[in-house]
């Protein structure tokens, strides 16, 4: 009876020694479990964290405006001139991407007789800045060039007219951008005082257009790099003055010619409680051209007012000639007349009344033009 009990109780300690392991088989395999999924929610936990960090150093802007002209001699028209998205991104204190991609005209599409393009798709900026010492910066990428006042500053509640002035689209040419490296910063000593130096693609024409000869990144040749410093001054409270200057050694891009051009372009801006005024000249000498063209100058000066906040009220006169090294007169000078008015300060309703002096009798676009724009 005793050696019977005895076994009983070996046989029951073994039963619940099995049940035990069991017991905490089960038990370790539950907390493998267990963990894995603390795994799996700390590493999601870490991938949101990390898409929500990249999200908060993006940022996204943009600005549009649509057009109504009215003028004698063209056609009457409405268009939507512009529709244009930033994206920047930081990837640190020091690293910054800039980038700017645009729709002009609506849509691209060509006319019924295949011959004219309607509209355009531009990435007018696409840069990588470093902050490398202090306020010390280099750039490199598809960049905006420096000069002028609208050249990168352009937003439509930035200027004054529907339109931007025909000096500075015409002999800069705004907006004009290259493939390039910009070094930029402030001037130690000088308490508002910076610099600009760029080396970049350039202007490729055979007859001197300026306009026409942008590259805007696109294959761009590069044979004859293009290079441009300037000084900009905005230490007194209200201005805004600046000079540029641009050489190419061949403007046609041509190996073995020397089509030498040089831009010089100025600019003083003053605004002094709810008055402004801006004036701007910039002439182009283009050596061994044999046109017209060889030659390009003009000016414009401008003057505003604003009342109010929301409203501002302006008058310029500009002079500008792209055959300025023809002998027959080829001048071309237009008044400006109008009223910006501001929802908010960045949307804007434009009144613009313009006074054409062309030198051919007859093609002269006097009217006035309707516009709205905004920016973000």
């Amino acid at each position: 009876m005793f050696k019977l009990s005895v076994a009983t109780l070996v046989l029951s300690a073994a039963i619940s020694t099995v049940y035990a392991n069991d017991d905490l088989a089960q038990l370790k395999a539950q907390l493998k479990a267990q963990q894995a999924q603390i795994d799996a929610l700390v590493a999601a936990s870490e991938k949101q964290t990390t898409g929500v960090s990249a999200l908060n150093n993006t940022t996204l802007g943009g600005y549009g405006e649509a057009h109504y002209y009215n003028f004698e001699n063209a056609d009457q028209q409405y268009d939507a001139y512009r529709f244009v998205l930033f994206l920047g991104h930081k990837f640190s204190d020091k690293v910054r991407l800039q980038s700017e991609l645009e729709v002009e005209h609506a849509l691209i599409r060509d006319n019924p007789t295949g011959t004219t393009n309607l509209g355009e798709v531009e990435l007018e900026q696409m840069f990588i800045e470093w902050n490398y010492f202090g306020q010390q910066n280099l750039s490199v990428g598809q960049i905006i060039l420096p000069i002028g006042f609208l050249n990168e500053t352009h937003e439509p509640e930035t200027f004054y007219g529907t339109k931007r002035n025909p000096v500075e689209t015409n002999l800069i040419p705004t907006t004009w951008w290259e493939g390039a490296i910009k070094a930029n910063g402030l001037i130690s000593g000088v308490e508002g005082l910076s610099y600009n130096a760029l080396v970049s693609t350039g202007l490729k024409t055979n007859d001197g257009n300026i306009r026409s000869g942008r590259q805007k990144g696109a294959r761009a040749s590069a044979e004859d790099l293009a290079y441009t410093i300037g000084i900009n001054y905005r230490g007194i409270k209200g201005l805004d003055t600046g000079i540029a200057y641009q050489l190419q050694k061949d403007i046609t891009q041509a190996k073995g010619v020397n089509n030498e051009a040089t831009l010089i372009e100025a600019h003083i801006g003053y605004q002094w409680q709810n008055f402004s005024t801006r004036a701007l000249y910039a002439k182009w000498d283009i050596d061994n051209l044999a046109t017209a063209k060889a030659e390009q100058e003009g000016y414009y000066l401008e003057a505003a007012y604003k009342p109010i906040d929301s409203l501002g009220v302006f008058a310029r006169f500009s002079a500008w000639d792209n055959d300025a090294a023809d002998v027959v007169d080829s001048k071309k000078e237009q008044w400006n007349y109008g009223v910006n008015y501001y929802l908010t300060s960045r949307v804007v309703f434009k009144l613009d009344i313009q006074d054409q002096s062309l030198p051919t009798v007859g093609l002269d676009e006097d009217g006035f033009s309707l516009g709205v724009g905004y920016s973000f």
